[in-house]
C-alpha cells in the first residue's frame, strides 16, 4: 500500500524518486519475508506430520483379538525391523477350537479322507477321549529315517479349554464303521472231528488224529 501511494505521489512529482525506490524495495522485502514465512509454515506442517506418524508407530497393536501364548520382548526393549519383521507376541485367536496336526504313514494315507471321525488322547488327561474330524490332508511329504509320512489336520472343539497348544496327542482315525453287526465267538468257527465222526462216515481215522487221541 505504501509503495502504491509513493508511486502516485512520485507521478505527481510530490516526492523524490529515491523515496519511491525506497518504498518499492521495502514492498519487495516484505513479500520475500511473507514467502519465507509460508515456506517455514509448510516445513513445520511436514515436521508435524512426520512426528504424528512416528507417534502412531510407538504403539504396536495386534491385528486380531486373542490370547497371548508367548512374549518375545520385554518392556523398554528396542525392536528393530530389518528384512523380516520381528515377532513380539504369539497370539492364539480362539482356543475354543483347536487343530491337531498328526502324521499319517504313506501306507495308511489311502484310507484317510476329509470328514472322517477322529478320537485322540493327550498325556494330560489319560482317561479322557477327545473327538474331532479330519479337515485337511497336506500333500507335502515328510521323510524321517527313510519313513514317508503326510500331515493330516484334525479340527476338535475345546469348550473347557482343556487342550493346550503344543500338547502331544495319540490319534485314532476311524476309516470305516458297521452298525448292528452279528458277533460270533472265534471258537464257533473251529471244528475238530472225533474218531466217531470218521467211523460214521466209514472213513479211516487220520494218523495225526490217532496220535493226538493217544
Amino acid at each position: 500500500v505504501k509503495a502504491d501511494r509513493a508511486k502516485e505521489l512520485a507521478d505527481k512529482q510530490l516526492i523524490p524518486v529515491t523515496d519511491l525506490e525506497t518504498a518499492q524495495v521495502a514492498a519487495l522485502s516484505a513479500e520475500a519475508q511473507v514467502r519465507s514465512a509460508q515456506a517455514q509454515l509448510a516445513q513445520a506442517k511436514a515436521s508435524l506430520t512426520q512426528a504424528e506418524v512416528n507417534l502412531q508407530k510407538t504403539i504396536i497393536k495386534s491385528p486380531i483379538d486373542g490370547i497371548v501364548i508367548a512374549r518375545s520382548v520385554d518392556v523398554g526393549q528396542t525392536v528393530a525391523a530389518s528384512l523380516q519383521a520381528p515377532t513380539i507376541f504369539s497370539i492364539a485367536a480362539d482356543l475354543s477350537e483347536m487343530q491337531v496336526k498328526t502324521s499319517v504313514d504313506e501306507s495308511d494315507l489311502g484310507n484317510v479322507r476329509d470328514g472322517q471321525i477322529v478320537s485322540f488322547r493327550v498325556d494330560a488327561y489319560p482317561t479322557k477321549t477327545f473327538t474331532g474330524k479330519v479337515t485337511q490332508i497336506r500333500l507335502e511329504p515328510v521323510v524321517a529315517q527313510n519313513v514317508v509320512t503326510y500331515a493330516a489336520i484334525i479340527s476338535a472343539v475345546n469348550p473347557g479349554l482343556e487342550l493346550k497348544p503344543g500338547m502331544t496327542a495319540s490319534v485314532t482315525i476311524e476309516i470305516a464303521r458297521r452298525e448292528n453287526v452279528l458277533r460270533v465267538p472265534s471258537a464257533a468257527l473251529r471244528f475238530r472231528p472225533t474218531p466217531d465222526i470218521f467211523a460214521s462216515l466209514h472213513q479211516a481215522v487220520p494218523p495225526e488224529l490217532e496220535r493226538r487221541a493217544a
